[in-house]
């Protein structure tokens, strides 16, 4: 069987880059840090139709406006390669730290002292290198960013709830800009006061979304997590649920009340701290991808659309199938959705399930005052220091309840 590492050093059969390809055996590495433990994973590309981004082309280099880590902006240069031809787009390259761009993207050029420079940074994602493995430790949970609140404000709230936010990973649906009969794509309900450090004192606020999700066909939200005072986690799964009517709205209305009603249960119930209902649906073989474009009626940009075409980074969870539980999170490189899910099943076992977050920006991590990067042997380090993912929407905190 040949390897992922031994697929890498294959490359230079075909005109590896010293610049552009690691041609060294990937190392399975771990850290922990407070509250939770991370390592990588080599993937077994023998099992995947995805296979390891290669390099194709000459180097050359590629400059962009973007902004330092100090929000200051400023000229970024990266030498970059063609990749093969996917996506039916030609523009796609790789720098020397396995970040991919998709240069087609970036509306827009100036000229800065001779140099040809891009008005906006590129769509970018992470495109070569080991898996990252999320795993939380007693008394740490994954919490939705609470409503009407953004990361500068949130580790405020948390802390007077006696959490601390220790970082994100990864982000979940985004949501819409506020305006007038808008629906939230993505719903949470978090009651503090059913943490058992909180037991005896004042009340805490209930954090609750306005409106269940369910508002159109491309972006019906059916999946989420619920958490319960002793800190287990469970997936939720509304897929399986049928709606009746005449028109597809009518249909989706009654599933939204089907929702409604089951949540409603959920919330009474003491134990239950956490409900969300931020994902599509619970991945359990590569149809269930289908059956998500298939409720999208195929329409353009709707979602999973271009999910046998489209190899780019993903973020996810992962759940026992059997048990419904939580096992942990990845950040997975460039790989097609189907391949995710065996993915999963390469680490947690063979009930591994998951649930997609939100594309390539989910694909990505942030702490805070920590940077495991070079713990982990990572080449690009936006993997695991993403600070542009602290101005993002539906982020995906990493929170920890002594």
């Amino acid at each position: 069987m040949v390897t992922f590492a031994q697929s890498v050093k294959l490359m230079g059969l075909i005109g590896c880059s010293s610049l552009l390809v690691n041609c060294t055996f990937l190392k399975t590495q771990k850290t922990e840090a407070e509250g939770f433990q991370l390592e990588t994973l080599a993937l077994d590309y023998d099992s995947l139709v995805s296979q390891p981004v290669t390099p194709t082309g000459k180097v050359f280099q590629f400059s962009f406006y973007d902004y330092d880590q100090n929000w200051t902006k400023v000229i970024k240069t990266v030498d970059v390669a063609p990749i093969e031809y996917r996506d039916n787009d030609p523009h796609l390259v790789l720098d020397n730290r396995g970040r991919e761009y998709l240069m087609s993207s970036v509306p827009g050029e100036v000229n800065v002292e001779g140099k040809s420079v891009r008005i906006e940074p590129p769509l970018s994602w992470y495109g070569q290198g080991p898996a990252v493995i999320f795993k939380r430790q007693p008394g740490t949970m994954l919490i939705p960013l609470l409503p009407n609140q953004q990361y500068s404000t949130v580790k405020t709230n948390i802390a007077k709830t006696g959490g601390k936010v220790l970082g994100i990973f990864g982000t979940t649906f985004k949501g819409l800009s506020p305006k007038k009969g808008t629906v939230p794509f993505s719903y949470v309900y978090f009651n503090p006061n059913r943490l058992p450090l909180n037991a005896g004192k004042s009340d805490f606020p209930i954090y609750r979304s306005s409106e269940v999700p369910g508002q159109s066909a491309p972006n019906i939200l059916l999946s989420g997590l619920i958490t319960y005072s002793d800190g287990r986690s469970a997936y939720l799964d509304f897929s399986d649920l049928k709606g009746k009517g005449q028109t597809r709205n009518q249909q989706l209305d009654d599933i939204k009340a089907q929702m409604q009603k089951r949540i409603e249960q959920l919330e009474a119930q003491p134990e239950v701290v956490l409900v969300t209902v931020d994902t599509h649906a619970v991945i359990r073989k590569p149809e269930d991808i289908e059956a998500v474009v298939e409720r999208g009626d195929y329409i353009t940009g709707g979602p999973f659309l271009r999910h046998e075409t489209q190899a780019v980074a993903r973020g996810l969870r992962v759940f026992n199938d059997q048990t419904k539980s939580y096992l942990g999170s990845m950040i997975t490189p460039s790989l097609l959705m189907k391949d995710c899910l065996v993915a999963a099943k390469q680490k947690f076992g063979s009930e591994a399930v998951i649930q997609f977050l939100d594309g390539e920006a989910a694909a990505a991590a942030y702490f805070e005052n920590y940077n495991p990067t070079q713990d982990l042997d990572m080449k690009d380090p936006l993997v695991l220091n993403a600070f542009r993912l602290t101005g993002a929407k539906g982020l995906e905190l990493i929170v920890k309840y002594d």
